[in-house]
């Protein structure tokens, strides 16, 4: 499947590359999940950039059909400070933590664009496929035995056999982790993405501004083809806490970009 979306990217990259309109875009990304399994009411919205390529065929003077290349950072940021009675903090030791997950995608996507003067409009699917992810988290609270502790860890969250903080409660993560990372092979998380993908643009002989926004159809959690059912969790409320196949994770962004099309507006 990388295979199969390199070759894509670099059909495409050739399109752009001889299209008769060619431009570089480059810009800001506001992205997060679109959760089923829990409610992170201290998650927020991440940071990130994107930069690629974007070529266009016109089809008349309204339509034209366009072809992007992309670097698409993604992923969130969760904070237990916001919520530190959630069931998702670190109870055992009565920690406060927070992480950000950071997801770099070669995205490509082919989108019909219409033109009403200036202002242009454009929706399409996309491919995505992640090139590395990582977490990075710190932590702080006080240990059983009254002593304060704290730290802060990063792990690749497709290399690593061992995810145990994100982005379930602690040890319902571990069970889970241990099933598919069996031999550290790093499995747990999905790296091929399929969405859509939505914008509105003015050009301005060449230079142009857009706003997007796009949301993965696919899962971020590779629950695998068995309805697979994670070790339990006791909350304080003595509320059991399980993760099936039916958990879904899914990626949800809005972009901000600019760039220059050579061939005009």
């Amino acid at each position: 499947m990388k295979k199969l979306l390199v070759l894509s990217a670099a059909i495409l990259f050739a399109f752009t590359m001889n299209a008769q309109k060619f431009g570089v875009k480059a810009g800001y990304n506001m992205s997060g999940y679109l959760i089923n399994f829990y409610s992170p009411d201290g998650s927020k919205m991440s940071t990130g950039f994107n930069f690629g390529l974007v070529g266009e065929y016109p089809v008349n003077d309204m339509m034209s059909l366009r072809a992007d290349v992309t670097f698409n950072q993604l992923g969130s940021d969760f904070d237990s400070k916001n919520n530190s009675d959630e069931d998702w903090a670190y109870r055992p030791l009565g920690m406060e933590y927070n992480y950000k997950q950071n997801i770099n995608y070669l995205q490509i996507g082919i989108s019909p664009k219409f033109s009403f003067g200036p202002v242009y409009a454009f929706v399409g699917p996309y491919f995505s496929y992640a090139l590395s992810a990582s977490q990075t988290g710190t932590w702080e609270g006080t240990s059983l035995a009254g002593y304060p502790v704290a730290g802060t860890g990063t792990v690749d969250l497709f290399s690593d056999p061992n995810t145990t903080y994100a982005p379930f409660p602690w040890n319902l993560t571990e069970a889970y982790s241990d099933t598919n990372n069996e031999g550290g092979k790093g499995d747990l998380y999905n790296k091929m993405d399929v969405g859509f993908n939505l914008g509105l643009g003015a050009n301005f002989s060449g230079v142009f501004v857009e706003l997007n926004a796009g949301m993965g159809l696919m899962n971020f959690i590779n629950t695998g083809s068995t309805n697979y059912v994670a070790a339990g969790y006791t909350t304080k409320d003595d509320k059991t806490v399980a993760i099936t196949g039916d958990a879904s994770q899914k990626n949800i962004y809005f972009g901000l970009s600019v760039g220059y099309l050579l061939g005009g507006k």
